[in-house]
């Protein structure tokens, strides 16, 4: 399930290494492709709220096809090619079926092309 502890010793030494500019630009990095994911799911009529410290997008589904949020994730995931996690996954039973959670930490091209790809879904 996790690392060996000498092996996580090991990353933290090196991680300790880096330069302060280092995480600057990733932290910069990071708020651009939230800014692009929350765009696209906007274009695509859902409701994103911004998260304060992720790399993921909850965000309020209630318009797509579907009963549950799984129905809702699995209808996206056919018409647009785009997986996202059931909002239900992350809530006690029978909440967060409205919701479903984007990953926008991804390879700039994957992202671009997946904010493509839900600016031109119609529900």
């Amino acid at each position: 399930m996790c690392a060996p502890s000498a092996l996580q010793h090991g990353a933290a030494a090196g991680l300790e290494q880096l330069p302060p500019s280092f995480y600057a630009q990733v932290a910069t990095d990071h708020e651009d492709k939230r800014e692009r994911m929350l765009a696209a799911l906007r274009a695509a009529g859902m409701k994103p709220t911004v998260p304060a410290g992720a790399y993921y997008v909850l965000a309020d589904v209630s318009a797509l096809e579907g009963t549950t949020a799984a129905e809702k994730a699995r209808h996206l995931l056919r018409q647009t090619g785009v997986a996202a996690v059931a909002g239900s996954a992350f809530f006690r039973s029978g909440k967060g079926e409205n919701l479903m959670r984007f990953c926008f930490a991804k390879k700039d091209d994957e992202l671009d092309e997946a904010c493509r790809r839900l600016r031109a879904f119609k529900g």
